[in-house]
């Protein structure tokens, strides 16, 4: 049993090594979960020390049930998050004590006690599509003579046409592209580093042949990132904030 003047230590331990040993190496790679786990344990320590307590003074108590509930209230009233986010955060939580758990078993208590703490209801949201007008203005937008302009339009035709997210269109390798193919197709590899094959259409084909071509000549090298970093080069891979600016543009 931990003696109360050595527990704050060892829960400030138990935060520093789940979020910089465990997660990165054991969880995910994912820099957006690894980033979400960070802001919810930061914001339950901030909700703490509105209760007045510091990290200096915490106990396993302070990660009980009775907490965490009053942590989520004061996620919706204090810091207006909306049932998603908070059930995103308690997620969070709950992997950190999973955590906690398999490192003392006399703290698994507090990861079972947290599963049994119900999510937010959620609306559902109905998501509404472009129009097939709103998709062709969008894609006459980027200039195709100019090098930016050509990875734009290549980008948004793979997009449109395989439907995967911005983080995992921009992770491809042109070794995951195989155009060739009776069938081509592209690799794209998701979250948990799962792999899922996308077939594509003639015309995403075409584009993207001559993208290739244009931007790496007749030999490209399959460890090059298809959409590259002008600074970084081709093995390093384009950023969202530096997508995002793009196609708001």
């Amino acid at each position: 049993m931990m003696r109360k003047k050595n527990e704050a230590g060892i829960f400030s331990k138990y935060l520093s090594n789940f979020l910089y040993e465990y997660a990165p190496n054991m969880l995910t790679n994912s820099e957006c979960t690894l980033k979400s786990y960070k802001d919810a344990l930061t914001l339950y320590i901030l909700f703490l020390e509105s209760e007045g307590i510091t990290p200096s003074c915490f106990t396993k108590e302070c990660f009980e049930r009775l907490n965490i509930e009053k942590w989520i209230c004061w996620l919706k009233e204090s810091r207006n998050c909306c049932p998603d986010t908070c059930n995103v955060r308690l997620a969070s939580i709950r992997v950190f004590l999973e955590y906690m758990g398999s490192r003392d078993i006399g703290l698994l208590y507090l990861y079972q006690d947290a599963q049994s703490i119900k999510r937010q209801k959620c609306v559902r949201k109905k998501v509404s599509g472009l129009t097939r007008d709103a998709v062709t203005s969008m894609l006459a937008a980027p200039d195709p003579t100019t090098d930016i302009g050509k990875r734009d339009l290549v980008f948004m035709i793979l997009l449109y046409a395989t439907a995967a997210r911005l983080g995992e269109i921009l992770s491809v390798k042109v070794g995951q592209i195989h155009l060739e193919d009776k069938k081509p197709y592209i690799t794209i590899i998701g979250k948990g580093q799962k792999t899922r094959t996308l077939y594509l259409l003639p015309r995403a084909v075409s584009h993207i042949k001559k993208y290739l071509q244009e931007v790496y000549g007749n030999s490209p090298d399959p460890g090059a990132y298809l959409f590259y970093s002008r600074v970084g080069g081709k093995y390093a891979k384009l950023t969202e904030p530096a997508l995002d600016k793009r196609l708001k543009k």
